[in-house]
């Protein structure tokens, strides 16, 4: 019998480097294993999540154009149906008839009462919970209490022609439509194209489990000043079309009726809303009839004037010594000018505590240039400026004040370049350097160009009673035309 130190291999026997190798392989097959298990979990997951994120996008643009479709099935005057390939997955959508309704009226008319025109819906469930909803020509998603304008309706006021075309589709026949062939076709269409509002705007009532889109499209496309009231427990929302009520024209800082820009670090201390208040250039053209007939010309603009009207038929400029005062302590005062104002100098109201007011009318542009627009002892309202729908508005730069109102709505401005500002500014208003403006602005457009600029908001034109014109002129009757139509089209696989 021998006596060796190591262990016998030939009876089963397995040395300590032998035992380590056989755990070291058997540990990495187990983590090789459990990390194939879990990159085949993630994987899967991801392929997944893919597979949804890519049925959800083929249904959305399926509904996009279900939209169009149905549109086009609307307008189909000769009674063809329109098929269409519909991708809506395998669940397919559910569509319910008569989900909501839409009104349309006007207290200012006679007549005009479009009511419970019904409205239904094609809805589709998505995995994550939220719906994917066809109504009335907009497409939706809804999750919760946010939804999201997929697809807008085919909706619109056109200040040009003053006419509200609102068609409102509705889908009616298969209770369930799935992925295939789907045709369209008009099944039954009421219109109510001779409907007139005279001097009115028009209130649009629409109650839908959608109501929240509704709202989101309205405020985008006619501003926030269009919606006037969101019943959330009835889900109904209130939109108003057309110009706003006069009386309310300062209620806001700045109101525009196309768009504001505003530089980031600028000071404006108010409320920018949107919508839209009437030209008065048929006014002031009379305006400026009327005061070189019975006005007093201005000869001097370093000087006081009283109470009365005052006109001038050529520029009016006010150079930098120039103070050109008007005493609105005893009555109000009229400045007519036919033509630009730039203010260089001092151009100033002094009501000393009263409510009377200096309105100033003018057929040309405005600049506040280096200079100081003021009022003594008032307030915003103690100074008004009407423009026309084409004047061009700027104060500033260079150390400029500016405290009452500007008045020069405009339906469309578009992106012309201001003629008073120069290059970089195509708003109807600009403002920029060292400006302090205290008060209300209502114009198609606004610009805020610089850090420089304190715009405030005088919170006393709120409830002010302000008459745009005197009562002897009328502007021309506002007619607005409205072409609503209701369709139902039959929906069917």
């Amino acid at each position: 019998m021998s006596g060796h130190g190591g262990d016998r291999t030939s009876t089963g026997w397995v040395s300590d480097r032998g035992q380590s190798t056989l755990v070291g392989i058997v540990l990495l097959l187990g983590m090789v294993g459990t990390l194939s298990v879990g990159l085949f979990l993630v994987g899967g997951e991801a392929v997944s999540s893919l597979e949804q994120q890519s049925e959800r996008e083929r249904v959305e643009s399926a509904f996009v154009e279900l939209s169009h479709q149905m549109a086009a099935a609307s307008d189909n005057r000769s009674g063809v149906a329109r098929t269409i390939d519909l991708d809506v997955g395998q669940e397919g959508t559910v569509v319910r008839e008569e989900t909501g309704t839409i009104n349309v009226s006007s207290n200012e008319s006679e007549g005009v009462e479009i009511e419970d025109l019904t409205i239904g819906t094609i809805e589709w469930q998505d995995t994550d919970g939220s719906v994917l909803a066809y109504e009335a020509g907009a497409v939706f998603r809804e999750r919760g209490n946010e939804t999201q304008v997929v697809s807008a309706p085919a909706i619109s006021y056109e200040h040009s022609t003053d006419t509200l075309t609102l068609p409102v589709l509705t889908a009616t026949g298969d209770e369930h439509l799935g992925t295939g062939d789907v045709t369209l076709s008009s099944a039954k269409t009421t219109a109510y194209q001779e409907a007139t509002v005279v001097n009115g705007s028009v209130t649009i009532t629409i109650q839908s489990e959608y109501y929240r889109g509704w709202e989101t499209f309205f405020r985008s496309e006619a501003g926030d000043t269009s919606v006037q009231d969101v019943d959330h427990q009835n889900e109904t929302i209130e939109v108003l079309v057309g110009y706003l009520d006069v009386e309310e024209s300062y209620e806001d800082g700045i109101l525009v009726s196309e768009n504001f820009d505003d530089f980031e670090n600028a000071e404006v201390n108010a409320t920018v809303a949107h919508g839209s208040m009437p030209e008065l250039d048929p006014v002031i053209d009379e305006i400026v009839e009327d005061a070189e007939d019975d006005g007093t010309e201005i000869t001097d603009t370093d000087t006081t004037h009283g109470p009365g009207t005052y006109w001038t038929d050529d520029d009016l400029d006010l150079h930098n010594t120039d103070e050109l005062v008007f005493d609105t302590s005893s009555d109000n005062v009229t400045l007519v000018v036919d033509g630009d104002i730039t203010v260089g100098g001092t151009l100033e109201a002094t009501p000393n505590g009263s409510d009377n007011e200096l309105k100033i009318y003018t057929t040309g542009n405005f600049h506040v240039d280096n200079g100081d627009v003021l009022v003594t002892d008032g307030n915003a309202a103690s100074l008004q400026l009407y423009g026309s729908s084409d004047t061009h508005i700027a104060v500033g730069p260079g150390g400029s004040s500016y405290t009452g109102t500007i008045y020069a709505a405009a339906d469309e401005w578009g992106d012309k370049e201001n003629e008073v500002f120069g290059p970089g500014c195509t708003e109807q208003v600009c403002m920029q350097s060292n400006v302090d403006f205290t008060g209300a602005v209502i114009a198609s457009s606004s610009n805020i160009h610089s850090a420089g600029v304190n715009f405030t908001y005088d919170d006393s034109l709120e409830n002010n009673d302000i008459s745009l014109y005197p009562n002897k002129y009328t502007l021309p009757p506002q007619l607005t035309y409205l072409n609503v139509a209701h369709h139902e089209i039959d929906v069917r696989n």
